[in-house]
């Protein structure tokens, strides 16, 4: 586990809330006739099966069996809830609401079959010339890169950018991720993750007390603020801090092209604020440029401002001379 620190350390704060949404858009209504679950027992009773490998129509036979009546509909709805807090996935459509974005449909097989062929796409942008440097980060790229920063629910909008590739989804559930000691996931992609998080909010940047670095955690604060009532992972901030070899774009496997289209998002955005050109470092030579030339024009007005006060105050004494 990151940082060697104790499950009981973890926040799961976020993840009950994300339970509880769950269970109150799928369980909850119509006083829970569209599903088979109870309690927190029944769930676990699913995730046991799933877990176990069970594939969805044998999972949906046991549940009818366990429960004589139940509809086709009710069992469905239950293997969706129970599998969505297994893998923090929207599996299935919400019974009545219209398709979320990035669901995944699930008819038959096994939950780690649909979560392993999600997972699994091959990665094809050109890698060649794409860099991640130490700057690139959630905080440069809101400032600089001008993208908002929303944090998501759903591990399948990881890294994705909607609304016209203006906003930017994060996935926020550290502490979830440093559970999955023995889950459903694709071999490595909790790590990745972990690292994409290690990435955009480093240790060294966002958690500690030295000068200079109270600016970003100010602006991680605030964040999390406008995000409410959403409850944010705080250990969002604490997975670390990658090394120079570990930015490397060829060390992401199941994120590269998400994270390729979000450093060329980063990299085509020009400032557009005196803020923005203030903390735009990415081209040198283009930001001491601008900066000789506000410094060459402030200085310039302010020589003409003097000037017209001084020829001003010259007029005003040539029509009042001073009584001698």
């Amino acid at each position: 586990m990151r940082n060697a620190e104790p499950l009981e350390k973890l926040d799961i704060s976020p993840y009950i809330e994300y339970y509880m949404q769950q269970w109150n858009a799928i369980a909850a209504t119509v006083d829970g006739r569209y599903v088979t679950v109870r309690a927190h027992r029944d769930v676990l009773e699913i995730v046991r099966l799933l877990r176990r490998g069970d594939d969805r129509g044998s999972i949906a036979s046991h549940l009818q069996r366990e429960n004589p009546g139940a509809t086709d509909d009710a069992c469905e709805s239950s293997i969706n809830l129970a599998a969505r807090l297994l893998t923090m996935l929207k599996i299935g459509v919400v019974k009545y609401q219209a398709a979320p974005r990035g669901f995944l449909k699930w008819e038959c097989g096994s939950l780690a079959d649909i979560v392993k062929k999600r997972f699994s796409e091959p990665q094809v942008l050109d890698t060649q010339h794409v860099r991640l440097p130490k700057s690139f980060n959630a905080w440069t790229i809101s400032l600089i890169g001008g993208l908002q920063i929303e944090f998501t629910d759903n591990l399948a909008d990881h890294l994705l950018l909607v609304d016209d590739d203006t906003k930017v989804l994060i996935f926020h559930h550290a502490s979830f991720l440093e559970c999955q000691q023995r889950s459903l996931f694709p071999e490595g992609l909790v790590d990745e993750t972990l690292r994409t998080l290690a990435l955009l909010f480093p240790q060294s940047e966002f958690r500690t007390t030295r000068l200079g670095r109270n600016e970003k955690r100010a602006w991680f604060r605030k964040l999390c603020v406008s995000s409410k009532p959403c409850i944010i992972d705080p250990r969002v901030t604490i997975c670390g801090s990658l090394r120079a070899e570990d930015r490397q774009i060829e060390r992401f496997s199941f994120w590269r092209d998400r994270l390729v289209i979000l450093k060329q998002a980063y990299d085509d955005a020009t400032p557009k604020t005196l803020s923005q050109w203030w903390h735009d470092r990415r081209n040198g030579e283009r930001w001491y440029t601008f900066w000789v030339a506000m410094l060459v024009l402030f200085i310039t007005t302010s020589l003409g401002v003097v000037q017209c006060v001084e020829s001003g105050l010259q007029v005003y004494k040539a029509y009042y001379p001073t009584a001698s």
